[in-house]
């Protein structure tokens, strides 16, 4: 009995899950968009059957998503063939721009693809901003997919209207070295330009500067940019100009430098790269060599793999300038990291003030040995040791580090550079000049004619300022608005971030200034 009671349960159980699935499709029938509506979630089996109903292929949702757009974005192929069977149109646009090719374009589908050209849809088609399936394909490295729409007129070299990139510099982008030989080969424009920012102010209100980015890449500095090194190579073979830059000047080789890609930036020497170039900045390839050598933020290296230092060897072997100095202050890294916090990287900065900066040891002995000046200071008289022993350097400098061991590396720098005849008691020469001054206080606010030996009093290194009057750092001195020493330990000498130390008040004692 027990038994027969259960049987007609199961029984009853299936009968109503029929008939409540029946009345479902026959609800979903009386909505217009039902078929695009049961594939957006998924219900493939409910799309089936509406399908088997007669429903309307074409219905869209109402922002004019179609049915054959939601079987796309699935990748379900059979579904597709079913649809474009029933008369679904090949090229419906939604209001967002999208196509069932484009989106079959952005997977990388190029059987989906080939059936949807088949049925009539047009290889250039492009969303509201411009850009085209090819583009989406070139983004997937997935070669058939570009073929497929080559073959039914994808124009090559078209380029969308917002950032005027084309799909080779899409695929230099993403490091698809197949994708971008394919474009080549129908006929890609290697050196062709992205838009241009054409920024009417670099300024806002607000007082810390912002860096706006000018843009206007090509497909070779895309390439650098993510050490695409085949993909360099590829560029270069169809004719790419090599040194072609950002519109600030800004060459494939400085850019693989500044984004730690070394292996690319030797093949781009080996391509015939000059490494004699600035930028708009003053920077040579030389001197991002060196600002990426200690950058805090750098990649751990890799075995075997070359590094700044080794590109910087390599450039100094090839004879460039030891010693470029910017022509004025850039923001860090080229976009607003830092805020333009490092403030002796400004007019005069040198690599090898940026070495100091950095603690860099190799890098300034490579620097001293191929005849780098040890005092050539920036624009406001900071020189190397200066920099080294904590003058007009911050917490806040993007390329500052200032852990537990701060103190012996510093020493460690100033040591070296001491022992190239650097001064000691060498003085700022001007932080009040437009040429010197940034928009809002900084290290080097009110701290003209100041020596070495503020900075380090003003971080609090009590072992660095012993090392300094060791080596004959003086006490007995005033900066141009009379201050001392002694001031400075009482943190009345310009600046930031001044840190008491009373060590450091004894070891500056009260002693007689010569003004």
């Amino acid at each position: 009995m027990m038994r027969t009671t259960l049987a007609c349960a199961a029984v009853l159980v299936l009968l109503l899950s029929a008939a409540a699935s029946g009345a479902s499709t026959q609800a979903a029938e009386s909505i217009p968009s039902a078929l695009a509506d049961a594939l957006a979630q998924g219900q493939r089996a409910t799309a089936l059957q509406l399908i088997a109903q007669g429903t309307d292929v074409n219905a869209a949702q109402p922002d004019g998503t179609t049915p054959l757009h939601w079987a796309v974005l699935s990748a379900d192929g059979e579904l597709v063939e079913l649809l474009l069977s029933r008369k679904a149109r090949p090229s419906p646009r939604n209001a967002f721009g999208s196509t069932p090719l484009l989106e079959a374009a952005r997977l990388g589908d190029a059987a989906l693809l080939d059936r949807l050209l088949k049925a009539g849809a047009r290889g250039d088609e492009a969303n509201d901003d411009g850009q085209t399936a090819l583009m989406l394909a070139a983004r997937t490295g997935q070669v058939p997919a570009a073929e497929a729409l080559l073959h039914s007129g994808a124009k090559v070299n078209a380029h969308d209207q917002w950032r005027g990139q084309t799909a080779l510099m899409w695929a230099s982008a993403e490091g698809h070295v197949d994708m971008l030989r394919l474009l080549l080969k129908h006929g890609a424009a290697p050196d062709a330009r992205a838009f241009i920012n054409e920024w009417d102010t670099q300024v806002t209100t607000e007082p810390r500067a912002q860096y706006r980015p000018s843009a206007g890449l090509t497909p070779l500095l895309y390439a650098a940019r993510g050490g695409c090194t085949p993909c360099v190579q590829a560029l270069l073979e169809a004719g790419a100009d090599v040194d072609k830059p950002t519109p600030d000047g800004v060459t494939a080789l400085m850019v693989a430098l500044d984004n730690f890609r070394f292996d690319t930036a030797r093949a781009l020497l080996r391509g015939g790269a000059n490494p004699h170039l600035s930028d708009w900045w003053g920077r040579t390839a030389l001197y991002v060599a060196i600002d990426m050598s200690s950058f805090p933020m750098r990649p751990a290296p890799v075995a075997g793999a070359p590094t700044a230092l080794d590109v910087a060897a390599d450039l100094l072997s090839a004879g460039v300038e030891v010693q470029p100095q910017l022509n004025f202050h850039r923001p860090g890294r080229g976009a607003n990291s830092g805020r333009f916090t490092d403030d002796l990287l400004t007019v005069g900065a040198t690599p090898l003030l940026r070495a100091a900066i950095g603690f860099d040891v190799p890098a300034i002995r490579l620097l001293l040995k191929h005849g780098a000046q040890v005092d050539l200071p920036n624009g406001m008289g900071v020189t190397p040791l200066m920099a080294a022993a904590g003058m007009g350097v911050s917490v806040r400098d993007p390329r500052g580090q200032y852990g537990s061991d701060v103190e012996a590396r510093a020493i460690a720098t100033l040591r070296v550079l001491i022992d190239a005849g650097a001064d000691v008691n060498a003085r700022s020469t001007d932080t009040r000049s437009r040429t010197a001054r940034i928009a809002r206080p900084s290290t080097m606010t009110d701290r003209q004619g100041q020596t070495a030996l503020y900075g380090a009093i003003n971080w609090g290194w009590t072992d660095v300022v012993k090392f300094l009057l060791a080596q004959g750092a003086r006490v007995d001195v005033a900066d141009d608005r009379g201050r001392t020493p002694q001031d400075a330990a009482a943190g009345n000498a310009g600046g930031r971030d001044f840190r008491k130390v009373d060590a450091i008040i004894a070891l500056v004692g009260a002693r007689p200034v010569d003004r």
